[in-house]
């Protein structure tokens, strides 16, 4: 058997290991998929229709991507809006190429965004809508106090009180298809509780809208007199806030989640990943896969024992890049810093290191925002303007002279799109001094940062350094070990 047909027809590359073990019983999705077809007591051909009726649901759309082979859906059976993209995924694996020439591409073919909000309107915007709800960001220490007392006061109810497993169940996903399998994860809980994740999402706004100040300073919006992420940041330490960021990676999953229910009344959860071609051959000669991260900055506010707000900085598929509460359902297979399913990147940022990286990020967002309007692209320029791992990647190529994350896709036009956008804000605005600094970091990280598009010879090991470097120390999916031991014989070949 040659290579590639061993890589179109090899191991599943989201096989768990059965020794992995996070309390709670996991099921692969292959296996997910095979029970519930058996179930419903329906052909493989008969469920897979049931569940392309299912996908007008804008949260399910990540399934087209990681459905395993065998089971992807066919074009025919598909809404004509999503028949190309089945196309091309059908007969195999997502690649780095394939992925920023679909970024390139849909953006120069498809007619400009005219519908919603823009990015920079999103980004500047006064209010958040959480759980239905609008309201604006605090704007004062007294509304801020009120906020965050309202979220103690959550955080006193039990983990296993009734409310707080009704509150996860509401995460988003579609209902179960006949068979039991539901797109969602049932049974999980936030680690905090729904007001705690307002407050996340409030606090990611107002550092957003105090960054937007940098586009009008001739008017800009202030919480007690701060103007920036830098005042605010130290106007909280002086109140006794302590106050860390870190760069982190995790296994993506789009927010999607899946379950099926067992035999005894409770769930199995099947942890999801999006396998991905990486263009390095390992020392067999077979090329290898890798499960496409999620990456961003993670923003750790702390007052005393109880009180903790967490954000999250990203170009995002929410429309923007820019803050966001870190308000994940907890998936210990996935995302918990606790046992290794987080990977941290680099030390944390803390004192006026911290500030400098605010005001990168305030600049990169700023930067990011006002392209992505101007040009009208879709989703906020989410994959032109880079995904999240490459404005992670930004951000710590300009502040560490390196880089550990892969793959990344910021491809040259838009880069050189980028770097004359920059330019020509340097030219037109009055920058303050620590907005220069962070604009001539921005600048040399975007000349620097490679890009995993094609790579032989003298610069695969170090893409295989990258590779390693953002994958979770610890992961039930078999494929993370697989990589970590072939990059290690790729290493000393």
């Amino acid at each position: 058997m040659t290579p590639l047909a061993r890589l179109a027809w090899g191991e599943d590359p989201l096989a768990l290991d059965p020794h992995w073990s996070c309390g709670l019983p996991l099921l692969p999705l292959q296996e997910a998929l095979e029970r519930t077809v058996f179930r419903a007591g329906l052909s493989r051909q008969a469920w897979l229709r049931r569940l392309a009726d299912q996908l007008h649901a804008p949260a399910l759309l990540p399934v087209l991507w990681l459905l395993p082979r065998g089971w992807r859906l066919t074009p025919a059976a598909l809404p004509p809006r999503l028949q190309g993209l089945a196309a091309t995924l059908e007969q195999g694996l997502l690649s780095p190429v394939l992925l920023a020439a679909l970024a390139d591409d849909l953006a120069h073919l498809l007619p400009p965004s005219q519908a919603g909000a823009s990015a920079f309107d999103l980004w500047s915007r006064t209010h958040v809508r959480f759980g239905g709800q609008e309201r604006p960001i605090p704007a004062t220490a007294t509304e801020l106090e009120a906020r965050l007392a309202t979220a103690l006061e959550d955080a006193t109810v039990p983990a296993d009180h009734p409310d707080a497993a009704r509150d996860a169940d509401r995460s988003a996903g579609a209902g179960p298809l006949f068979g039991g399998l539901i797109w969602r994860n049932i049974g999980l809980r936030f680690a905090q509780g729904e007001t705690a994740r307002r407050v996340n999402a409030e606090l990611a706004q107002l550092l957003n809208r105090l960054a937007a100040n940098l586009a009008s300073a001739a008017d800009p919006w202030s919480f007690e007199g701060c103007r920036s992420g830098r005042t605010w940041i130290a106007w909280l330490e002086a109140r006794g806030w302590s106050i860390q960021g870190r760069l982190r990676a995790s296994i993506a999953s789009f927010g999607l989640g899946a379950s099926l229910p067992d035999d005894q009344g409770g769930w199995s959860q099947v942890p999801l990943g999006l396998p991905l071609r990486t263009g390095l051959l390992d020392g067999n000669g077979e090329e290898a896969m890798t499960l496409l991260p999620h990456a961003a900055l993670e923003l750790q506010l702390l007052r005393g024992s109880a009180t903790r707000v967490s954000l999250q900085y990203y170009q995002g598929s929410e429309g923007l890049c820019g803050w966001e509460g870190l308000n994940d359902l907890h998936r210990p297979w996935q995302n918990d810093p606790a046992n290794g399913t987080v990977r941290y990147l680099g030390e944390p940022f803390t004192g006026e290191r911290l500030l400098e990286l605010i005001d990168l990020a305030e600049l990169t967002a700023l930067l990011h925002n006002r392209l992505a309007s101007d040009l009208a692209l879709r989703g906020g320029g989410y994959g032109p303007l880079g995904f999240c791992i490459d404005t992670t990647a930004l951000l710590q190529q300009a502040m560490s002279d390196r880089c550990d994350l892969f793959p990344l896709l910021l491809s040259g036009i838009w880069r050189e799109r980028l770097q004359r956008w920059s330019l020509d804000h340097a030219e037109s605005s009055g920058l303050a001094p620590e907005a220069s600094t962070a604009l001539e970091r921005y600048q040399q990280a975007l000349a620097r940062l490679p890009l995993d598009l094609s790579h032989h010879g003298a610069d695969r090991p170090e893409a295989w350094r990258r590779l390693r470097a953002c994958l979770p120390a610890s992961s039930p999916f078999q494929q993370v070990e697989r990589l970590q031991s072939a990059g290690l014989s790729n290493d000393a070949s």
